[in-house]
Order: structure tokens, then C-alpha cells, then sequence
């Protein structure tokens, strides 16, 4: 056993044929493309979920502002003048505006369209719906703890 090969032995084959490799990269390419989509669509949840956390977000700090400046706090969806449309303007116990930074095509809709929250931790019961890429989502204000509630979330 020099290391020769013996003249009629086959030697033990080392590595891959091409067939096999071409075999192997081809259900990796269909793997790929079945599970593009899903990841996508995954993506755009996550990215839905943050967008219902900033409003969610945004109503606990304007409660928290009501109760620690010991004012009432009103809050609004921006008019489009000093405020973009989706934004929520914050006046009474502070007067600044909440970007929401909502994905394009995102909107915003508040029932009442004022929403009053007071320094004892009540708030005007209401309902924020977001709308984005065929996604909704409900959150309700609760009069007694003036905190939010998803209530409805369809992806």
C-alpha cells in the first residue's frame, strides 16, 4: 500500500457529481420560492404590529401627561396644517404633536375625534381604528383607566 492505485481497482470516488449539485441547487430555488412570499408577508406584520404599538404608545403617554401635569390633556388627529393627517396633536396639558410614523397609505380614525383624558386616570371612552395594507386593527380607550385595549386585529 504505497499510495498507487492497483491496475483494476476503483478507487472510493471523493466529492459530488455535477447532477448532484445541480440536483441540490435546484430544490434550494424552489425552497426559495415558496418560502419568499411567506417571509414578505411576515415582514409586513411585523411591521403592521410596531404601527398599532405607536398608537398604543401614544394614548398611554397622553394619559400619563394628564396625570402627572394634573391638567386635562385633549388630543386630536392633525388637520393637515400644523400637523400631518395620521399625526395626534396633543393640547391642554402640553400642546406638542405625536408623530406616528405610519407606513404610506396608513390611516388613522378616532371616535370621538377628541379624546379628553383627565388627571384622576379617566378618559372619554373612544375608538382608534388603523388601517394599513389591507390590515386593521381596533383599540378602545377605557373610560375608568383611560388605558388601550386591542380589541380587534385583522392581518
Amino acid at each position: 500500500m504505497d499510495g498507487r492505485r492497483q491496475p483494476g481497482s476503483r478507487r472510493a470516488s471523493r466529492g459530488f457529481t455535477l447532477i448532484e449539485l445541480l440536483v441540490v441547487l435546484l430544490l434550494l430555488g424552489i425552497m426559495a420560492g415558496v418560502a419568499g412570499p411567506a417571509i414578505g408577508r411576515f415582514i409586513d406584520s411585523l411591521d403592521f404590529r410596531k404601527q398599532t404599538e405607536r398608537v398604543m404608545a401614544a394614548l398611554r403617554y397622553a394619559r400619563l401627561t394628564a396625570i402627572t401635569k394634573g391638567k386635562l390633556l385633549f388630543m386630536t388627529l392633525g388637520d393637515g396644517d400644523n400637523a400631518a393627517p395620521n399625526d395626534l396633536v396633543l393640547s391642554g396639558a402640553v400642546n406638542e404633536v405625536r408623530h406616528l410614523r405610519l407606513a404610506e397609505g396608513a390611516t388613522v380614525v378616532l371616535k370621538p375625534e377628541e379624546l379628553i383624558f383627565s388627571p384622576e386616570g379617566y378618559a372619554t371612552p373612544g375608538k382608534i381604528t388603523l388601517e394599513s395594507g389591507g390590515r386593521r386593527a381596533v383599540i378602545y380607550l377605557d373610560s375608568l383607566t383611560a388605558l388601550p385595549e386591542l380589541a380587534e386585529k385583522h392581518d
